[in-house]
């Protein structure tokens, strides 16, 4: 069978919450609204800031004590270190003699100093990630369609709609590379000087993905019951604000779900942009006494 080389997960489907209103623009326009970080109802998702309050200082004391743990406990594996750094953590592996290790932690200090951005390189990189966050266009999507509190939040209070869109390989559907947002008890390190710090001994390369991975598929707990996953990309050249609406394949959606309270205008609309769609089958949801959703599929 063909696998799309893009696909990431193995799952299905997936879902998406929408109101009556937006859902009669996707099945119109056929596309789906990807969005800066900047447009999230969450504050704290994705930070719009990089080290926020840190100064050069903070960064150098906290990459000195960083030194200071690696070459008091050196890691097993190194490989992740810049070339500089792995030279020293196998040097002292090698067994380097007690004094020579002394000095070393001792020229930690301006060992950071020289190693720390300035002031100005440091806002530099900031206003270079408040671009990189207006430029992201991102698109959530969700596991189920039954769960209540999405219905609330995101489908117009039970008036609007939830599309589940296929992950076809042939179409090379662009959920194929969704990830899975985690929800960590502990703040990302992307929040803390030592997280910083700890990125800093790392290679560029390594520390920009480990950055992106954790400014953009983390959150607080909070948001656990969502179960969102997201699939990420930047706009195009030509698209302008902080949205970018990107056209999907008709054969890619397979369901759409009609919400319990949904208008009788707006179901009659839907159920007639629906037709367009040649694999999509329409499903009433209905609230059960035993505070349950309910799905009947409707007959054509």
């Amino acid at each position: 069978m063909f696998a799309s080389r893009n696909r990431k997960h193995n799952r299905s489907s997936f879902f998406k919450y929408m109101t009556a209103s937006t859902a009669e623009i996707v099945l119109s326009s056929r596309s789906l609204r990807w969005s800066s970080p900047l447009l999230f109802n969450d504050p704290f998702d994705v930070p719009r800031e990089l080290t926020p309050g840190v100064s050069p200082q903070d960064l150098v004391a906290a990459v000195a004590r960083r030194f200071a743990a690696l070459i008091e406990q050196p890691p097993e594996d190194a490989s992740s270190l810049t070339p500089r750094l792995q030279l020293i953590i196998d040097a002292v592996k090698n067994g380097i003699p007690a004094s020579v290790r002394a000095e070393l932690i001792a020229s930690l200090d301006s060992e950071a100093k020289a190693s720390i951005p300035t002031g100005d390189s440091l806002e530099a990189f900031r206003a270079m990630w408040r671009k990189s966050i207006a430029d992201m266009r991102i698109l959530s999507l969700t596991e189920s369609p039954s769960h209540i509190a999405m219905w609330y939040h995101y489908a117009g209070k039970y008036t609007g709609v939830v599309l589940e869109v296929a992950c076809v390989d042939t179409l090379d559907s662009a959920w194929l590379a969704a990830q899975r947002v985690d929800y960590p008890q502990e703040k990302p390190g992307v929040y803390t000087v030592e997280g910083w710090a700890q990125l800093l001994m790392l290679k560029p390369e390594l520390s920009t993905q480990q950055m992106l991975q954790t400014s953009t598929f983390t959150k607080s707990p909070d948001w656990s019951y969502e179960r969102e996953w997201r699939v990420v990309t930047f706009k195009r050249p030509t698209d302008t604000g902080h949205f970018t609406d990107y056209r999907f394949d008709p054969r890619e959606l397979v369901t759409i779900y009609l919400g319990p309270h949904i208008k009788s205008d707006d179901r009659a609309r839907l159920i007639a942009l629906a037709s367009q769609y040649p694999n999509a089958k329409v499903v009433a949801v209905s609230l059960d006494l035993s505070r349950e959703l309910l799905f009947e599929e409707m007959s054509g």
